[in-house]
C-alpha cells in the first residue's frame, strides 16, 4: 500500500519498480476497461483499492478485482475494508447497484451499457468530488448530447507516460469522441455543460421521414379522391342531407306512434285473452256440474216412478183373495202371517204412506235441483257470451295488427332504412371531403418542412475569457520553472493544445512536450481550484522529467529540441512543486529524484529496486 498526502507527492526510483503500474491501478479502479499493464509481482494479489478523501472529510474507498468486473464502493477507509475482508463476514452477492448498506457499501457498474441507468463509478465519484452526477456534453455538430463520465474526464488529472510526451493534446489523446472531449474541457474551464442544447436531426433523416409521410398521405388521398369524382356539389349534398334528415325524423315519429299503438293493442289482446281463458275454464266447470245435475235429476225421476208403483200396488193389495200359503198351508188373510218368530203380514196402509212421504221429499229435492240447473244454465250463457266477446276482440286486434299496423310498420321501417343508408352516404361523402381537406393541408405543411439545403449548426467557440485566464496560470507555472518573464502561452482551439511563444507544443521534442503537458495539467488544476470550477482536485503525472535532457553550451538552433531546455527546469520544477499548498494534490511518478533538501516538502517515496537495502522499499509491490 502507498499513501499520498495533500499537496505535492513524488514517487521516484528506477525503472520496473511499479511506478507506472501504480498509475494503471488508479486508472483501472476508476473504470478502465482492463488492466493494461501486468507485472509478475502482482500475481499474488486479487484486488486493487483506492481511497479518496474530500474537503468535507468524507471518505470513499473503491475496490475492484484485478481480473475486471464491477467496482465495490465503501464509505470507510481502506484499513477498515481490509479488516472486514480479513474477517469471515462474507460480502453480499447482491449486485443490485441501487441498494446500499448503512456503511455506504455499494456495487457500481464499471461502465453503463447502452441505455442503462444503473449506478456506475461516475454516479458515486462525481458527487464525492463536488461535481453533479449528471453532466451533459454535446457529442456532435447536430447537438446530440451524452453523459460526462469519469473516463472522459480522466485526461485532465491522469497523464500516463504515453500521453505526457504525445504530440496530440492529452484532452484528445487516443479518443474518437473528439467533440465530447472538447466539450468536457470547456465544462472544466467554465462549469457550464450542454444540458440545454437542443439536438438537430440529420438532414437526411428528416428528409426521409417527411418524404415517407408525404408518400403515406398520397396513398391515403388517392382512394378518397377517386370516390369523390363525379359526386354532387357540397351545396346539393347539404340540401339533400337536410331533406333526408327531415323525412327520417317524420318517419321515426310515425314508427314510434305505430309502435305505441302496437304496444297498446298487445296489452289489450293479453287482457281479452285472459278473459276468454277465464270464461272457457268456467264453461268447462259449469258443463261438468250440469252433467252431474242432470244425472241426479234422472235418478230423482226414477225414484219417483218406483214410489208411484209401490203406492199404486197397495191400492190393489186389498182386492186380493185369501189363499193358502204354499209354504206352511195356512190361510193367508189380514192377520199377520210369518214363518219366523215374531213375523206378520205387511201393513199396506203404512207402506202407502211411507211411499207418499218419500215421494214428496224427492219432489222437493228435484225442484231445488231444477232451480240450480236453471241458474247454472244462465251462468253458462253469460260465460259463453264473455268468451265470444273476448274472441271477437282478439280477432279484431289480430286483424288490426296483421293487416294494418304490420304492413305499415314494415313499409315505414324499409323506407327509414333506405333513408338512413342514404344519410350515411351523405355523411361518408362529407367525411371524405373533410379528410381530403385535412390531408391536403397536412401535405402542404410537410412540404414546407422539407429541408431546402444543408443547414449546418453553428456553435460558439470555447470561452475566450476562460482560456485566456488559464493561459495566464500556465504562464505563471512556466515562470516558476525558469521560463523567461516574457513567456507567452496561447490556447490553440484547432488542436486543443497550448502554444508557447507562438510555437505549438507538438512542434517540440518529447522532453519539451512532457514538461509543457505537465505545466498545462498543473495550471488547469490551479485554475479550477482558484475559480471554483469542476475538477477532481488532484493530478497524477507519469514521467514528466524522465525524457528531459539538459545540456549546457548548445546553440538554440540545435536539431535536438530537447537540447534547448534550460538546465534550471528540473530543480525549478521540484522547487515549485514543493511550494504547492494542501488545497490541491499533485502526484509525480518519475525516474528522477528531487534534491534531498526538498524530500520532506514533497512527501518523497523512493523505490530503490533490486539493489534496495532492508531499510529501503524495493518497489510499489514489496517482494
Amino acid at each position: 500500500m502507498i499513501r499520498f498526502q495533500p499537496g505535492p507527492n513524488v514517487v521516484a526510483g528506477d525503472s520496473d519498480t511499479g511506478k507506472s503500474y501504480l498509475l494503471r491501478c488508479i486508472d483501472f479502479v476508476l473504470g478502465a476497461k482492463e488492466m493494461t499493464k501486468v507485472i509478475e509481482e502482482a500475481s499474488g494479489y486479487e484486488h486493487v483499492r483506492l481511497e479518496l478523501r474530500n474537503d468535507d472529510e468524507g471518505v470513499l474507498t473503491l475496490e475492484r478485482h484485478l481480473t475486471g468486473g464491477d467496482v465495490r464502493a465503501y464509505a470507510v477507509p481502506i484499513s477498515e475494508v481490509v479488516a472486514q475482508s480479513a474477517s469471515d463476514e462474507p460480502h453480499s452477492d447482491n449486485n443490485d447497484a441501487s441498494k446500499q448498506d448503512p456503511k455506504g457499501e455499494e456495487i457500481l457498474a464499471w461502465k453503463r451499457q447502452g441505455a442503462s441507468k444503473a449506478r456506475d463509478i461516475t454516479s458515486r465519484v462525481f458527487p464525492f468530488m463536488g461535481m453533479p452526477e449528471e453532466v451533459r456534453l454535446r457529442s456532435n455538430d447536430k447537438g446530440k448530447t451524452q453523459r460526462l463520465s469519469i473516463r472522459t474526464l480522466s485526461p485532465v488529472f491522469l497523464l500516463d507516460e504515453a500521453m505526457i510526451i504525445g504530440e496530440q493534446s492529452p484532452v484528445l489523446f487516443g479518443g474518437y469522441d473528439l467533440t465530447a472531449r472538447k466539450r468536457m474541457f470547456s465544462y472544466v474551464l467554465t462549469g457550464t455543460d450542454d444540458s440545454g442544447v437542443i439536438a438537430q436531426e440529420k438532414r437526411e433523416i428528416v428528409q426521409a421521414e417527411i418524404s415517407a409521410k408525404l408518400s403515406l398521405i398520397d396513398d391515403l388521398l388517392t382512394p378518397i379522391e377517386k370516390r369523390l369524382e363525379g359526386d354532387t356539389t357540397v351545396d346539393d349534398e347539404d340540401n339533400s342531407a337536410s331533406r333526408v334528415d327531415t323525412t327520417i325524423e317524420k318517419l321515426s315519429s310515425l314508427l314510434s306512434e305505430t309502435e305505441d299503438e302496437r304496444t297498446r293493442l298487445r296489452d289489450e289482446r293479453r287482457e281479452q285473452l285472459r278473459l276468454q281463458q277465464r270464461a272457457e275454464s268456467q264453461l268447462i266447470a259449469i258443463d261438468e256440474l250440469l252433467g252431474r245435475y242432470h244425472l241426479l235429476d234422472k235418478r230423482y225421476s226414477s225414484d219417483l216412478e218406483r214410489l208411484d208403483f209401490i203406492a199404486e200396488g197397495t191400492h190393489f193389495f186389498d182386492g186380493l183373495q185369501d189363499s193358502v200359503c204354499p209354504l206352511c198351508g195356512q190361510q193367508m188373510d189380514g192377520d199377520v202371517h210369518t214363518h219366523d218368530e215374531g213375523g206378520g203380514i205387511t201393513d199396506v196402509a203404512s207402506v202407502y204412506q211411507s211411499a207418499r212421504a218419500e215421494a214428496a221429499k224427492i219432489q222437493g229435492l228435484q225442484k231445488d235441483l231444477q232451480q240450480a240447473i236453471t241458474d247454472l244454465s244462465a251462468r253458462w250463457n253469460a260465460r259463453d257470451e264473455e268468451r265470444k266477446t273476448a274472441a271477437f276482440e282478439i280477432a279484431r286486434i289480430d286483424m288490426r295488427m296483421d293487416t294494418v299496423l304490420g304492413p305499415a310498420r314494415r313499409r315505414t321501417r324499409t323506407t327509414l332504412d333506405e333513408l338512413v343508408q342514404r344519410r350515411l352516404e351523405f355523411q361518408t361523402l362529407k367525411s371524405d371531403r373533410d379528410e381530403v381537406e385535412r390531408l391536403r393541408a397536412l401535405k402542404e405543411e410537410l412540404a414546407k418542412q422539407l429541408p431546402k439545403g444543408s443547414a449546418k449548426q453553428t456553435w460558439a467557440p470555447i470561452d475566450p475569457v476562460a482560456v485566456t485566464a488559464l493561459s495566464r496560470v500556465i504562464e505563471s507555472v512556466l515562470k516558476n520553472w525558469s521560463w523567461p518573464d516574457d513567456v507567452r502561452v496561447e490556447f490553440d482551439e484547432r488542436t486543443y493544445d497550448i502554444k508557447v511563444n507562438g510555437k505549438p507544443r507538438r512542434a517540440h521534442g518529447k522532453g519539451f512536450r512532457a514538461v509543457l503537458n505537465s505545466a498545462a495539467t498543473i495550471g488547469l488544476l490551479k485554475y479550477c481550484q482558484a475559480n471554483n470550477k469542476p475538477h477532481p482536485g488532484f493530478v497524477v503525472l507519469d514521467s514528466p522529467l524522465t525524457t528531459v535532457k539538459q545540456r549546457e553550451g548548445l546553440e538554440t538552433g540545435d536539431s535536438n529540441e530537447d537540447a534547448n531546455i534550460d538546465p534550471r527546469i528540473e530543480p525549478s520544477f521540484w522547487k515549485s512543486l514543493s511550494e504547492i499548498n494542501d488545497d490541491i494534490q499533485i502526484i509525480v511518478l518519475d525516474n528522477k529524484e528531487p534534491n534531498e533538501s526538498l524530500a520532506s516538502d514533497l512527501n518523497l517515496q523512493l523505490f530503490a529496486g533490486a539493489s534496495a537495502s532492508d531499510a529501503e522499499r524495493k518497489g510499489f509491490i514489496p517482494i
